[in-house]
């Protein structure tokens, strides 16, 4: 007999749905570790009761499929899964040195961000026009410098335009928003571990919720949480085939 008890790991990989390729066809990508998948189904249910016994009781009753809702926890805040749950895209940084990047002023104390992530490592050099700033008036972090309480370099005072000179840290950048809701495509590996015995879950067209909650300062490892709702893929019209999802298991 099979094993009915279930306790769950698995991978899941997502491609954008498309209705001109069939499942087997779209480019899934690797969602990584995650803690959590699931789906939910819900029915709506109407009741004729049974009004010709004192007892009272249902006559007849009929359950109509209104939904099935999905959840899923990513784990790794990667530039893909960031771009995909918040409905943007993402583009490489390059590490190419940046000249003279200007909009910022000179102020005491005031924090002036710079476009990308600065190398730390690499001293950049701030000028007011041909002067250069002496190090002591700023202090550098990734994202930008911070100016000093006193400004000491000759000849520039509070409220000056400067420029930097920097090289940046090679990553992504994340644009969020950009896009509306995608349509997705699901595909979950998974084992049993009660039995060891493998199953494959195709979920053929979903719509992404957007990402309930991105906690970027914590104590925990930080969860990539979001819902989705599938959707009929009306491309599938084979006779007794789902336009939903399908379970495959194996033994």
């Amino acid at each position: 007999m099979a094993q009915a008890a279930f306790i769950g790991k698995g991978k899941l990989r997502l491609a954008l749905f498309s209705s001109g390729a069939t499942f087997e066809s779209r480019l899934f990508a690797d969602l990584e570790n995650a803690s959590a998948f699931g789906l939910t189904p819900t029915g709506k249910q109407q009741k004729l009761p049974n009004w010709t016994s004192a007892a009272g009781g249902t006559d007849a009753a009929f359950t109509q499929l209104d939904s099935i809702d999905g959840e899923m926890d990513l784990r790794h805040f990667t530039p893909a899964n960031l771009a995909l749950l918040l409905w943007g895209a993402t583009n490489a940084i390059a590490a190419t040195p940046i000249t003279g990047e200007a909009g910022g002023k000179i102020v005491p104390l005031a924090f002036v961000p710079t476009k990308k992530p600065i190398n730390t490592s690499v001293a950049p050099v701030v000028k007011k026009g041909a002067t250069t700033i002496l190090a002591a008036d700023y202090t550098v972090s990734a994202g930008g410098i911070t100016i000093a309480a006193t400004i000491t370099t000759g000849t520039v005072v509070s409220g000056d335009a400067i420029t930097i000179d920097y090289t940046p840290l090679a990553g992504a950048d994340v644009q969020a928003f950009i896009n509306s809701a995608p349509d997705v495509s699901i595909h979950f590996e998974g084992v049993n571990q009660v039995d060891g015995k493998y199953s494959v879950v195709k979920i053929h067209k979903a719509k992404l919720d957007a990402v309930k909650n991105l906690a970027l300062i914590g104590d925990d490892f930080g969860t990539l949480g979001v819902a989705f709702a599938l959707q009929a893929d009306t491309t599938i019209t084979t006779v007794g085939k789902s336009q939903y999802f399908e379970i495959l298991q194996a033994g």
